[in-house]
């Protein structure tokens, strides 16, 4: 198993945020994380990247207990893929990918041919290699997002975590990161990602982590784990779950929060 969380709690110094968390993913799959604002997701996230102190459990990444490794060790292990991201000064995309190489070469050394041959290989693999002399500033919303993938895959860590990739992306871009997830996985990627659409994971998840107040709401199968009884308990609303198929007759979940004044009579 690639990443294993195991009664992890955590927090800011004045109590733990995230309470007795377990749970796992391994590559080739995607772990989607889901629940309310203030849930612990990015707490969880935080704690995952070392930027907090875990104060019980362990998490192990392909077998390495992180608390033993270093910033740079752990930079090796896990990629971190921002809600959004803008930089001080106006790079190019290809500088901004290479960014990702940070952590394989020295504060005291410059990038190498085979860094910037690493970071073209990457804008390869997500189609947007035009993009590579463009400023990055320039670029839209769903570009500036493929390209900060792009630096994670620079990074050559086979985890990857996503913070609710598509939370500022329209419809249209959405999707596309949904189907970039999916190809990223396929090629031996474990991915990590927080979303507030319960239906993302039903359509692409292998696993989802649904939170409650930091702690574990459910955790398995989309299928098992995305009900209109788990999804009323922590939204503290009734919803619907829905099968649905579309027109290529692939089956879509898509989830129905409900309005209590539907249900009165005229």
């Amino acid at each position: 198993m690639l990443l294993e969380i195991e009664g992890l709690s955590g927090g800011y110094g004045s109590g733990d945020v995230v309470k007795d968390v377990s749970c796992s993913a391994d590559a080739g799959e995607i772990l989607c994380l889901v629940g309310p604002n203030g849930c612990g997701k990015t707490t969880l996230f935080r704690l995952l990247l070392g930027m907090l102190q875990q104060s019980a459990g362990s998490i192990r990444i392909d077998g390495r207990d992180t608390s033993a490794l270093s910033q740079r060790e752990l930079a090796q292990l896990v990629a971190y893929i921002p809600q959004y991201h803008t930089p001080v000064f106006s790079y190019t995309v290809l500088d901004v990918v290479m960014m990702g190489r940070a952590a394989h070469f020295s504060a005291f050394s410059a990038p190498r041919a085979a860094d910037r041959e690493a970071a073209f290989a990457a804008l390869e693999k997500l189609h947007i290699a035009q993009l590579a002399n463009k400023s990055y500033m320039s670029l839209s919303g769903g570009q500036r997002q493929m390209a900060i993938i792009a630096r994670a895959i620079c990074q050559s860590a086979r985890l990857l975590v996503m913070d609710e990739p598509a939370a500022n992306l329209d419809f249209a871009n959405h999707q596309r990161l949904m189907d970039v997830a999916v190809e990223l996985a396929a090629r031996g990627y474990c991915v990590v990602m927080s979303t507030h659409a319960p239906e993302d994971p039903a359509s692409i998840g292998s696993r989802v982590l649904l939170m409650r107040g930091g702690r574990v709401a459910a955790f398995g199968a989309p299928g098992e784990v995305i009900t209109p009884e788990n999804l009323e308990r922590v939204y503290g609303i009734e919803m619907d779950v829905v099968t649905v198929r579309d027109r290529y007759g692939k089956e879509r979940t898509i989830c129905l929060p409900l309005s209590a004044a539907g249900t009165r009579e005229g």
